[in-house]
């Protein structure tokens, strides 16, 4: 019996091709993927070329589909053989000395789709370490990698227009392929003009991440901008693939491409290494704690244990607001669930105000800095007038390189926002920082992020909370807005609280917070047929309620996405009474906060 993981170890872009259906059959059964390397844990010079990888990130741009052989004939001047080659799953030609390609007969083009993948952004230090543990291979750091990607090549990547006006064969020669490069390329002094930030473009570029280009080989509706993914494929780095490299150019062809954008498009493989895709997995999560077969039953039997050590934790941190962490965990198990024309069901802005900065002008950074160890994904941004003046945070279309250039608002799905309004300043916002206001409002209110294609704009759904924690009202929107009321005791003891807390949440601990945290948002809720209790506080609530205070749709709605929420914080799928009352207890203690306030004001 076949050992399969050796198999895969040596499986080659042409051995692959002979039986596709075969090998796809292998990996779907496969029982881990732990030894097929993952580059986001193994660095790509530890891999040789055509090696089967695995990566783990988001699409973060889509290019136009590639051209290139997938089936062609190379002769042999030596022994006069003729054969017929592959170039699917490739970037370069694999031939031996002696050969040359036939471009002119016996061939057959075919296109594959490229895009840009890129590391989760946001993705946890904790989630990280996770993830080089279960996939980290010590052996590949004992490698030589000298020589690995120093094979003599031709480019595969051709138009049909190429290949039919080239009537004469390239020869593959003996030369090193560094002299090759030297001879029939010139290097192109563009890429000094464009940065390491450019060519890796990262939405968040404060965060280490890494960049892919794949290549898919097969049409998939569901891949969409954004999406989470994973791909394996065969690995493709040859240095020649770098567009410093190009080809000279004839200065009376007509020019398809800028310098720069060929550049961008081809960047160093050691920077931005290429995958051609044999299998792509859709990812409804990334944290590595959390298996793809979630087994639901057990997720709301534990869910009690969970619930109480966040419970605990953030009570503290929220200076004993015992209130504030019921809507806190809400905010932190919350999605969008439906999507209804222009109406997104499930989204769930959490604002808190009254923050204490008078005596912790840094209290909003210190509670991020421990939510960001409950949550996969997140990332802190302060409302400062000079980063809402100078930061991009709408995704917006370069046509001089022909590529989206990422923003921070260009994030994949249940990626935690946390805005620090606390952080805001006297002065005045210019026209990019009144732009960027305006994005994240219409985020916050739409669940939809818009991307500037300069000729036209474009709306793409997203699904990311935003926590937005101020010292009065929020000028942005928010679903839940809810005044801090501090303990006077645990505002004098803070600091020690954050480290009494950072002592109580041990490692184990935190994992169960995070498979809880994650796994709700996979879970099915489902409302009883059954809802009299409901329909009957409702028209109690209609009739009691006067011209000053009176009682909305909107209002339900709101109720019932609290209620679903309180309902899955205790472990229960479904509406039942005594969640209904502990959510219809939990508004009327917010508005009641809300109206002293007001009070207070007048």
């Amino acid at each position: 019996m076949h050992d399969l993981n050796c198999d895969f170890e040596s499986v080659t872009p042409e051995i692959w091709v002979a039986n596709e259906e075969g090998w796809r059959e292998k990996l779907l059964t496969l029982p881990n993927w732990y030894q097929i390397p993952l580059i986001n844990c193994n660095a790509s010079h530890n891999l040789s070329d055509s090696k089967l990888v695995r990566f783990r990130g988001m699409i973060q741009d889509m290019h136009n589909p590639e051209f290139y052989f997938e089936q062609f004939e190379v002769y042999n001047t030596v022994t006069k053989e003729i054969k017929s080659k592959t170039g699917k799953y490739r970037d370069t030609a694999n031939v031996t000395e002696n050969e040359k390609i036939n471009y002119t007969e016996n061939f057959k083009g075919a296109q594959r789709q490229t895009m840009v993948v890129v590391s989760m952004p946001g993705l946890s230090d904790w989630a990280q370490n996770v993830e080089e543990k279960q996939n980290i291979l010590k052996h590949l750091e004992q490698q030589p990698n000298s020589s690995k990607r120093l094979q003599s090549c031709t480019k595969l990547k051709r138009s049909y227009d190429e290949a039919e006006d080239d009537t004469n064969a390239m020869e593959v020669g003996e030369t090193e392929p560094s002299k090759e490069m030297k001879t029939s390329e010139t290097v192109n002094h563009t890429s000094s003009v464009l940065s390491r930030e450019h060519l890796l473009n990262f939405p968040l570029p404060d965060m280490p991440s890494k960049s892919c280009i794949v290549k898919l080989y097969e049409e998939n509706n569901n891949i969409k901008l954004n999406t989470m993914i994973e791909v394996i494929g065969f690995l493709s780095v040859d240095p020649a693939l770098s567009g410093e490299f190009q080809t000279e150019k004839n200065p009376l062809e007509p020019e398809l491409e800028t310098d720069a954008e060929t550049i961008t498009h081809n960047p160093p493989p050691s920077l931005v290494p290429r995958i051609h895709a044999v299998h792509v997995k859709i990812l409804e999560h990334c944290n590595p704690l959390v298996k793809d077969s979630v087994d639901k039953s057990a997720v709301l039997n534990e869910a009690g244990t969970a619930r109480d050590h966040l419970m605990k934790a953030l009570t503290e941190l929220l200076l004993g607001d015992q209130l504030a962490a019921e809507y806190l965990i809400c905010h932190l198990i919350a999605n969008v669930y439906l999507r209804q024309d222009t109406m997104t069901l499930g989204q769930f802005c959490l604002n808190i105000s009254n923050l204490p900065t008078e005596k912790y002008p840094n209290y909003a950074k210190q509670l991020y800095d421990i939510i960001k160890q409950f949550v996969t994904k997140s990332y802190y941004l302060p409302l400062t007038i000079e980063n809402m003046n100078t930061l991009a945070l709408l995704p917006k279309k370069d046509y001089e390189c022909n590529r989206l250039t990422s923003g921070i608002l260009q994030l994949s799905n249940h990626t935690h926002l946390v805005l620090d309004e606390t952080k805001m300043e006297q002065g005045t916002l210019d026209a990019t920082g009144v732009g960027n206001i305006t994005a994240l409002g219409n985020m916050i209110q739409n669940q939809r992020v818009e991307y500037d294609f300069k000729y036209y704009k474009m709306d793409f759904d997203s699904d990311i909370p935003v926590l937005i924690l101020s010292e009065g009202k929020s000028l942005l929107p928010s679903d839940y807005h809810l005044p801090l009321k501090p303990e006077d005791s645990s505002l004098e003891i803070f600091d020690a609280i954050v480290e009494a807390a950072t002592y109580y949440l041990k490692e184990e601990i935190m994992n169960i917070i995070r498979v809880y945290l994650t796994s709700l948002k996979l879970v099915k809720y489902t409302m009883n047929e059954d809802l009299q209790f409901v329909e009957d506080d409702f028209i109690e609530m209609r009739s009691t309620s006067d011209s000053q205070n009176s009682v909305t749709a909107d209002d339900l709605h709101r109720l019932l996405v609290l209620a679903r929420l309180v309902s899955l914080s205790r472990g229960q799928n479904t509406l039942n009474k005594e969640c209904w009352d502990i959510t219809k207890s939990m508004e009327s203690q917010r508005l009641q906060r809300l109206k002293n306030r007001r009070s207070a004001v007048l």
